[in-house]
């Protein structure tokens, strides 16, 4: 939640390129504690998996602290063994941080700035100094 407004940047970004962002988790107010919104809580888990489903590109800014994240993680590898291209990506420096973040189907990068080079080298070269900005303030994490 700390990279929500980056994050929320490049998303729009991705769709100004007529590209699909299938979670719009930045947005979202935090259900803590979720015992306590279970009904909220279910729909949006719900939600988040059936999210997955067909994502060609998943991207994990790894953190120190995040858990859910992995949960997420664990979704998308489940849909990579099912089509074998999902691609996936951990960015930043805890992309290391747990046992599956060596999992065969996932790449490990140091910055987002990676996963556009490999995915869509295209807009990097056209808009980099734009896309400069909002990379550095996930070179953090």
């Amino acid at each position: 939640m700390k990279y929500r407004e980056s994050i929320e940047k490049i998303a729009n970004f991705l769709r100004l390129q007529d590209h699909s962002v299938v979670s719009e988790w930045s947005k979202l107010n935090s259900l803590k504690p979720f015992n306590k919104n279970s009904d909220k809580s279910f729909l949006l888990a719900r939600e988040i998996d059936d999210s997955l489903n067909d994502v060609d590109i998943f991207v994990l800014i790894s953190d120190k602290s995040g858990t859910d994240m992995f949960i997420e993680l664990g979704i998308v590898i489940g849909r990579w063994k099912d089509n074998n291209k999902t691609r996936i990506y951990i960015v930043g420096k805890f992309n290391d941080r747990s046992l599956m973040h060596f999992h065969p189907s996932i790449k490990r990068v140091k910055y987002l700035s990676d996963v556009f080079s490999i995915e869509c080298p295209e807009l990097l070269t056209q808009y980099r100094s734009m896309l400069s900005n909002l990379f550095n303030q996930l070179n953090g994490c």
